[in-house]
């Protein structure tokens, strides 16, 4: 309950700065990309798991003032975890599932014509889940770069991003930390 009602607090904000600041534009998008999720148990020395990559896909919704932008973001993706070696606690074969809700603001410190290259930072929440086992979430910060190709009202938008999380699922704590890749489209409104 505390996520949606955080969530929505997020569009509220959006869409009453928009009207109080005059905004520039709004835009609504979706994206899919390429996540590399590498999990690490610290507190056990002898297991390792092998990095995973795979498709993931979300939105965003964002207000663009100036070289600025604030944006709400929701994405998810399926790992599946492999254990390298003896497999100590059980969690080979099975789906690592993460969603991450969060705000970022973007500067976009220069344009040239319809390229628009962007620094992104955010938070949000990362809830982790693995199937079968148990399931946490935890605060998480993001950063990265992008590139927004502008065409009047529609943008494609390709972006790298880095984020951190720990959680704690059936008493282990588990670090996580992924890179993705990712492509998208926006509308502006």
């Amino acid at each position: 309950m505390k996520k949606i009602v955080i969530s929505g607090l997020v569009f509220v904000f959006l869409f009453a700065s928009a009207s109080a600041l005059q905004a520039q534009e709004i835009y609504i998008g979706a994206l899919v990309g390429y996540s590399s999720e590498t999990p690490k148990l610290p507190d056990i020395q002898d297991i390792e798991f092998d990095t995973n990559a795979t498709l993931f896909y979300g939105g965003r919704l964002g207000l663009k003032i100036s070289m600025f932008a604030i944006e709400a973001m929701y994405i998810r993706a399926g790992h599946e975890l492999t254990e390298v070696g003896t497999s100590v606690i059980g969690w080979d074969g099975r789906e690592l599932e993460y969603q991450y809700i969060g705000a970022n603001v973007k500067l976009f410190p220069f344009s040239l014509a319809v390229f628009h290259p962007y620094l992104i930072g955010g938070y949000g929440y990362y809830m982790a889940e693995i199937q079968g086992i148990g399931e946490d979430n935890t605060g998480s910060y993001s950063v990265g770069v992008g590139l927004e190709l502008k065409f009047s009202k529609i943008a494609l938008v390709a972006e790298g991003k880095y984020r951190r999380g720990d959680v704690v699922i059936d008493g282990n704590d588990l670090e996580l930390g992924n890179y993705s890749l990712n492509v998208g489209l926006n509308i502006y409104f």
